[in-house]
This record gives structure tokens, sequence and C-alpha cells, in this order.
């Protein structure tokens, strides 16, 4: 089929372009962009008339839509336009033209040629009757009869053009039945209708097809005419079929008091004939047999994988039924589908194709729920719950991709009415279903759909999770807790969408958080075991809420409705606890705040939280904390906010103890506290930020930067090596990639030839140590057993083989343990300097994510303090081995500068506060340090960090512009002299930024 549509394109007369085609311009052409000729057809072919017949033709059976309604506007007023056109030429188009182009099998021929036999129909027998007054030669029978002819199979034929002769007499018997001209007069009717019977015996698939027409037409007749039809339906064996229900239904739908054939039913959806139902509807069509008699039982047809049309007219039967009388419909449609359907079609007897029919059925009645609400609870029944179980469950079973459609088909329908989720998910996790749906079907279906859950339906999800009784869920009480908590965390996850959706209490993560809380620390009746685990999953879900500030209340409230026995003899418990608390609550008392406290007073309020969080954690370190805490709120409400001094040395201390943690959540708190506090941060807390930079990657620098070898923080570290995804789901304890770990800052390109010889000298360092461990052993092992390896025996001397005693071989022995015994020990070591060297680089990761808030904040306000942390990213830059650390602060000097150029760009000023001998003693030693690393990477972000020095002094005084450029002289004169190493890029970004300076000028001097 695909390579004829492709020469008949080919072969189209005349310059007429594809459809699809586009000019040069981009516009889409189209096979109509002249005006089509609507002049009546002649009588003389001339060659002229010919091609115009062509051409509108060929656009007839055009795919595109505008191209056939503008060329079936043409032929029918060349026909019928006027007076129209003699009856010779009407009847030559009828005959050689459009009942012949419906047996054409290209792109759209039968819908083109449709549309105009359907008005032609109209015109010569509907209410003008053309054929009684003007083409009295075309009577009904003579045009049925062209239509009948033109689309006969004779003889042998191949099956392609058998097919489409069948589907042109369907579709020129439909364009009788649309044109509404056969129910004036019966006779045409049952003509028509005998064709349609006639052509259904002939192949099975079209009897679905007639059917269907048939159906139409009884919705259109008189009821004596509907009647008389499902008479003669009946009696040619139609009406226990799925053709013959549909059209029972339609008919009893437009009259309900009709007569209908007493046999086989009244009423196809009757309690009476639910029990015959599902045979009739598993029936789909008939093959034609050549001496089968009227009323005899029909073969069954071949199994397609299409929808029947049945089922449309039987939801809109229950759709219409609903909206008169919703509870008898309820009732109806439930004894339907648990009876028809779901002992029908998932009953543990039924094939696969009948269950694949049911799955279509459910997804179609799923469609229908959108207007019919009591259809929701119905669908979800007992043998369709567990067909849908079972097949989604497991890739390899032959229903697998139909069951996993019809959850789409739940996702979709949740998506487009979230209020139908607390139905959905009660039928999903209970009834029929399972409280573990996910982990059953081995899909993420109760997932997705509490992403659906909005404040109107919170509550009502959160009472289905929270069973009374844990054993009603059908697991043992560890797992249904289990299951709770990440039902909870997912919806704790969910993004609240508006700051009055976020405060209020209806709010969907606050909600969640506060249940999942008061199960983690509160509620009695969880266990002890069961509540560890739960705590770990609320700290996970702490630590999402915090990365969004405006969940920040859903967190504390969270906290403060925590109720739990403490110890009256614990004295943290019973004194410093409750202080805690009472700090917390005037932290978030809304009439002790201005609007500019509102930020430091929050922040230290999420400190407190998550202090009191890591107390019912029972975490050792947390009465310092507490201490801290309280020396911060006290200077808090002491002190002027402008000041700041002693608060920001307290918070940087407090923040680098949490950093040091390898928690998701003590990271992101860290964040947004040092977030709200970037202004009020002084040069002595400033430096407590940046002095661990300088740490040596260790085992030395981690012992000067932690005090001592903190077990707790050595095994974290470790830990953090391995691990998967549904861990760090589950856990809070962050792992991380130092090979990755400055993607997520984004990583400088460089192409330079000096770092990546650097990182193959590494990598062949590392290779050569272990050819040399590996060659030790094997050395040692020849010593002991007086061998060699295999790759050595041209090397080796033949000698004698002897057997050993048994001494010699307890001795072999010995020597074999302590051989191994001092490589383990050996290897030992080194994975300890490696551990080492991870925590000490991941801390500083840590702290450049701090710098970097610091530096985004602080440089587009111009703070002159901001320029503190220049030297301490250079020599970062320049000391370090890890090159993701080398990235991420290169990274944060060109965000500097950035910040630095958009605060200039929009006349801020720095404050009078500013040094300009101090800020030239800064560049001088940034100069300084340019000579101390060859690289290109150090030498621009020495560069850039010089640049951003240099403008702020030459913004200044003139003074201090002639000091910046004598010492950019001094220095290139150096490295002229050849006393110092710099890359010429040093100099060259110099001389660019002086020449953007004097265009800056010359168009300022234009303007």
């Amino acid at each position: 089929m695909g390579s004829k549509r492709k020469r008949t394109n080919k072969e189209a007369v005349g310059d007429i372009q594809p459809s699809q085609k586009r000019s040069k311009n981009g516009q889409a052409k189209t096979k109509t962009d002249k005006a089509l000729d609507k002049s009546p057809f002649t009588e003389q072919h001339t060659v002229e008339q010919r091609r115009r017949e062509l051409e509108l033709y060929e656009l007839l059976g055009s795919e595109d839509i505008a191209d056939r309604i503008n060329a079936a506007d043409a032929i029918i007023s060349g026909l019928l336009g006027g007076d129209g056109v003699p009856e010779s030429v009407l009847l030559r188009h009828l005959d050689k033209r459009l009942f012949r182009g419906l047996a054409s099998g290209r792109n759209a021929s039968r819908l083109g040629f449709s549309l105009v036999l359907t008005e032609i129909l109209g015109q010569l027998f509907g209410e003008k009757d053309l054929a009684g007054t003007k083409y009295t030669a075309l009577t009904f029978d003579k045009v049925l009869g062209l239509l009948v002819e033109k689309t006969h199979t004779g003889g042998s034929v191949p099956g392609q053009e058998e097919r489409n002769h069948f589907f042109g007499q369907l579709f020129g018997l439909e364009c009788f039945i649309r044109a509404d001209i056969l129910y004036s007069d019966k006779t045409r009717w049952f003509a028509v209708l005998d064709l349609l019977l006639k052509l259904a015996e002939k192949k099975s698939w079209l009897k679905s097809q007639c059917g269907f027409i048939v159906a139409q037409a009884v919705s259109q007749m008189k009821r004596k005419l509907a009647e008389k039809t499902l008479q003669i339906l009946a009696e040619n064996g139609y009406s226990k079929t799925p053709e013959g229900v549909g059209i029972w239904i339609a008919a009893l739908d437009r009259f309900p008091e009709m007569q209908v054939p007493s046999q086989p039913w009244k009423h196809p959806l009757a309690a009476t004939s639910l029990s015959a139902l599902p045979a009739a509807l598993k029936d789909t069509g008939s093959e034609s047999t050549g001496d089968q008699e009227p009323g005899k039982k029909q073969k069954t047809a071949n199994w397609t994988a299409r929808l029947h049309f049945v089922w449309d007219i039987i939801v809109a039967h229950f759709v219409k039924l609903g909206k008169q009388a919703e509870a008898d419909a309820a009732e109806q449609f439930k004894q339907f589908w648990n009876r028809v359907v779901d002992e029908g079609f998932f009953s543990k007897g039924s094939s696969d194709n009948q269950k694949f029919s049911g799955f279509m059925m459910f997804q179609k009645l799923l469609e229908g729920a959108q207007n019919c609400l009591f259809f929701l609870p119905i669908l979800f029944s007992k043998n369709f719950m567990a067909c849908l179980m079972n097949q989604a469950s497991v890739e390899d079973r032959y229903l697998h991709r139909a069951a996993l459609k019809a959850l789409k088909a739940i996702e979709a329908a949740t998506e487009n009415e979230p209020s139908f989720l607390p139905t959905i998910l009660k039928q999903l996790l209970g009834n029929h279903g399972a409280y573990n749906f996910d982990q059953r079907t081995n899909t993420k279906t109760v997932d997705k759909l509490l992403q659906q859950t909005s404040p109107a339906t919170i509550k009502a999800v959160l009472k289905l999770l929270q069973l009374k009784d844990a054993s009603k869920s059908g697991l043992d009480e560890g797992k249904y807790y289990q299951a709770l908590g990440n039902y909870l965390y997912r919806l704790s996850s969910i993004t609240s969408e508006s700051d009055e959706e976020s405060n209020s209490k209806k709010s969907v993560p606050g909600s969640a958080i506060q249940l999942l809380t008061e199960l983690a620390y509160s509620n009695k009746s969880v266990p002890e075991n069961i509540k560890e685990a739960l705590r770990t999953k609320s700290t996970s879900a702490f630590a999402k809420l915090v990365k969004r500030p405006e969940d920040f209340g859903h967190l504390c409230n969270a906290i403060l409705a925590i109720e739990t026995d403490l110890d009256p003899e614990d004295e943290m418990a019973s004194s410093i606890l409750p202080q805690a608390y009472e700090r917390l609550k005037d932290l978030l008392d809304p009439e002790n705040e201005t609007d500019a406290t509102r930020g430091t007073r929050r922040a230290l309020a999420l400190l407190h939280s998550v202090g009191i969080l890591q107390f019912y954690n029972q975490d050792p370190d947390v009465m310092d904390l507490f201490e801290e805490l309280e020396e911060c709120y006290d200077k808090l409400a002491d002190e002027k906010l402008q000041d700041g001094e002693g608060i920001s040395e307290y918070l940087v201390e407090i923040l680098l103890a949490m950093v040091a943690r390898p928690s998701s959540l003590m990271r992101q708190v860290s964040q947004q506290v040092f977030e709200a506090f970037t202004g009020l941060m002084s040069a002595e807390a400033l430096k407590l930020l940046t002095d661990p930079l300088a740490a040596d990657e260790s085992a030395k620098g981690q012992q000067a930067l932690f005090s001592t070898e903190d077990e707790d923080m050595h095994d974290a570290e470790g830990g953090s090596e391995s691990g998967s995804d549904e861990e760090e789901l589950d856990s809070d304890v962050e792992i991380v990639n130092l090979e990755e770990a400055g993607s997520e800052d984004g990583g400088k390109s460089s192409g330079d030839e000096e770092d990546e010889e650097e990182e193959q000298e590494e990598e062949q360092d590392k290779d050569q140590e272990a050819l040399e461990a590996l060659e030790a052993l094997d050395n040692a092992l020849a010593d002991v057993l007086q061998s060699h390896r295999l790759d050595k025996d041209n090397e080796a001397e033949s000698e004698p083989e002897s057997d050993m005693s048994d001494s010699e071989m307890m001795a072999v022995d010995e020597k074999l343990a302590e051989i191994f015994k001092l490589r383990a020990k050996s290897t030992s070591k080194k994975k300890d300097k490696r551990d080492a060297k991870d925590t000490v680089v991941n801390f500083k990761h840590r702290v450049l994510d701090l710098l970097a808030i610091f530096v985004k904040k602080e440089a587009a306000a111009l703070n002159p303090l901001a320029f503190d942390i220049l030297l301490p990213l250079l020599q970062l830059v320049r000391t370090t081995t890890t090159k993701v650390l080398a990235n991420k602060a290169c990274d944060i000097l060109i965000n500097f500068s950035k910040g630095l150029k958009k605060a200039r760009a929009s006349h801020a000023k720095l404050g009078d506060e500013v040094d300009a001998d101090a800020m030239m003693a800064l560049l001088r030693e940034l100069h300084d340090e340019a000579p101390k690393d060859p690289s290109h990477a150090f030498a621009r972000a020495v560069s850039t960090a010089s640049l951003a020095v240099a403008s702020v002094l030459c913004g200044m005084d003139d003074k201090a512009t002639q000091d910046v450029f004598q010492l950019y002289a001094e220095t290139q004169l150096k490295w002229y002299r050849g006393q110092v190493k710099i890359q010429p890029a040093f100099f060259s970004d110099w001389l660019h930024w002086c020449q953007s300076h004097v265009s800056t000028l010359a168009a300022q001097d234009q303007k």
C-alpha cells in the first residue's frame, strides 16, 4: 500500500503539489492556492473539461481536509448549482467518478467522495426531490444499483482489491443513511438494510461496521420502522451479537415503550438478561458460509484488539440513566459490571483475549466516569483487581502491557480530575486491592497518584492511609508502617502551590509531615524498633522541606507537635529542652518580628527545630548545639542587627559543625540559615569559614580540622562510598561522589594541556603503585613457594621437583600467613589515608557551598567583606589535588565577578567604609599569588579576581587608578625580565578590560 500511494503522488497531473509541501519562506503550500472553477460541467468532454475534472477529483481524494471540502464544493456546484447539469452529465459523474471512486484505496478518496455523494443523494431524493422533477430517470433503485454494480467483486481478485470494494459499498450505503432519505419510504430502508446484512455476512470484520451503521439509522427513524427493523435482525440471528446488543440499546433509548421481539430479551441490560449477555458480547462477528440459513447460529469470528462500538452505546446509556436517577443507575451498573464484565471477562476461566477486551472496557468506562461519578468505585471489582495486579507484576506475562495501560489510564483520570483520588486510592489500597499496591505490581502507580493530592483531598487521603487497625492492611506491622512511612514521605515532598496554601492547615506537605512526625516520635502504639525507621524517614522528609522556604512553617509546626514521655531525672529533658521550645515559640511569634528581623529569626527558629529533632534522635552533641543557639538567641535579642558582632561567629561555628555531618538535612539547613545571615557576617566569622580551605587533604588535615579522629564522622564518610538509590531515599545520610560533587555547580571547561597531563601523571602513578605492590607480592610468594609465574618460565632455572615434608609445609603456611597479614595491613593503611582525604575534600565542598551563597548575595550588594574570600579561594585552586574542588572555587570567583559587574551596572556604590589602601594591598597580594602556579586555569582565576578588585579601585579616584596601572606595569616588567612566570592571559585580560572601559566611555559621550 505504501509504495502504491507514493507512485500515485508522483504521477499526479499538472503542477499539483502535495499538501504538506512547504515553500522556501516556510509557508505551507496547499493544492487549492488558486480558486477552483465552479461552473457547470458540460456534455462536451473536451480536453480542458477532462483536465478540470481530473484536478477536482484528485483534490477530492486529498488527505488535506481543506482540499477535500473545497473540491467537494466545486463539484457539487458544477453538478447541481443553478439549474443543474443535464441528466446524462450527472449520471456520468455518478457512474464513472463518484461510485467508482468509493472503491479506491488512494489517500482519503472514500471520505471525499462520500461527502459529495451524501449531498447529491440528499438533493435527489430529499426535500428538493430533483429525481422526481428533473432527473426522472435517476430513480432510487437505479442509483442504489449503480452503487452495488461499481463496488461488486466478481471472480478471483486480489485480497486488497476485494477489501477496497467491500469498504466502498459500506461507505456508499452510509451515504444513503446520512442523506436522511430512507425513512419516508420504508422500502428504501429495507433495501439498504438487506444490502448491509448481506455485506456483513461476507467478512467477519465487516459485521461490526455494518452494525454500527444500522445503529445510527435506528436512532433516526420512527418507532414503527425501528420495531420492524429489530424484527428483521432477530430473524437473521443478530440479536445475540455485540452488534445486536448495541442496536437494541440504541433503539430502546430512543423509544423506551417500543415493541421488541419476544426473544431473546426485552432489554439487553435488564437484570433478567445479564446471564446471557456475556456470551453475546464475547462474539465479534461471523464468517460467511454459502448455505447458511437465516436464524442459524453464526460462527465466531477472529478476535480483534479493537473495542466494539457497543461499549460506546452502553456508556452513553448509563450516563443518560444516571442523569435521571443516579441511585437506580448505580445499582443497575453495578449488576451489569459484576455479572457481565467481572465474571464474564475476568474470571479464571476467561481467555487472554477476553481479559484483554476487559481491560479496554475498563479504560472506556473510566473515561465515562468523568460524566458519571458512580462508575468509579464499581469498576475496581474483585476479579478485575486480581487480574490487574497479577498481570502488572511480571513483565513476561501475556497481558502485562495491557495491565500497565490500565494503570496509566487510572493515573491520567486522576490527573484530569484530582477529586477522583480518594475513591481510586481506596479501591487500590483496600477492598480488592493491596495496601502495598506498588510493591505487589512492581509499579509506581500509587506514588504517582499521591502527587495529585490537593488541600481539598489531603484529609481524606490521610484517613485512607492511616488505618485504625494495622492488621486490616493484610501486612505484618513492620511492613505496614514501612509502607505508610513511604506514602507520607511522598506526600511531604509535594510542592505547595502558593504561600496561602503553604500556610493553610490543610496544606499537603504540612499535614503529611505532621502525621509522619507524630508516628515517629509521639504515637505510643508504634513499636520502638519501627519508630527508628520512621524517624529516619521523617528526617529525610525534613531535608526535602528545608529546600523550599515556603514550607518553613511545616517543619517547625511538626516539631512543636511532638509529644513524648520524657525522663524526669534527665537534666536536659527537664530544663534545657523546655527552654529550647520556649525560644522556638518566641522566634515563630509574628508579633515579635519586623520586616528587618523576619529572615534571621526564622533561620534561628530553623536551627532550634533541628536541634530539638537531634535531641529526639539521641544525638550526643546536641547539648553543645543548644548552648550555642542560646548565645545566638541572646545576641539577636540584645544587639542591633546592623552590628551583628558576636552572632556570626557563633553561627559559623554551628554551621561548620552541621556541614561536617554527612546528612542531607544538615546540609540543607546550614545553607538556608547561612543565606539569612550573610548580611550579618563579620570579618572574623568569614575567616572562620575560609580557614578550613587551607587544610591538607590528608589524615593530618583531617586531624587539624576535627581536632581528633571523630569515629562517627569517619564511619559515616566511609559509608558514603557505597549505597543505592533506595537507600538514599530511605536515609538522611548524604552519599557524595567526589568525582561528580562539583558538577551541580557547573564545571569550567578548559582545554588545559598541563592539567590533563597532571591528571594522566596521577593516574599513571596510581597504576605504577598498584603494579609495584603486585610485583612485591609475587616475589614474596615466589620466595616462599620456590616457584615462579607462568610468564617467567624462560627466566627460571629448571630444578628437580621434590616433595615437601610436613614440617616444611607448616613453615610455608606460617610464612604465607605473615605475607598476607602484611599485605592486609598495608591495604588498610591506604584505605585510611584515602578515607581521610575524602573526609577533608567533602568538608571543603560544603564550605564552598556556603561561600557560593555568600557571593551570590553579598557581591551583588557590593559588600566590601566579600573581597576577603578571594585569596583563600585562589589558594585552594592552587593547592588542592582534587580537580572538582578547584573547578568549584573557580566558579565562585567567576560568579563573584559577574555579581560585581551586575551591581555596578545598576549604579550601586560601595559603602564609605571601603579602605582604598586595604583594597590596594589585596590587589598586590593577588599579583604576588599569580606566579605561584603556571597553569592556565589558575591564571584565569587570578586574573578574574584581580580585575574585580582593580575595577573597584579604578572607580574610586585618580590616585587609586594610577596605583592599579602602576602595579600591572610592575608585574608585567617582572614577567618581561623573566623574574616571574605568569600566563600571558593575565595581561591580555587586563588590556581587554581597559579597551572595554574606553568603549563604554565613548558610547556615553555620544549620548
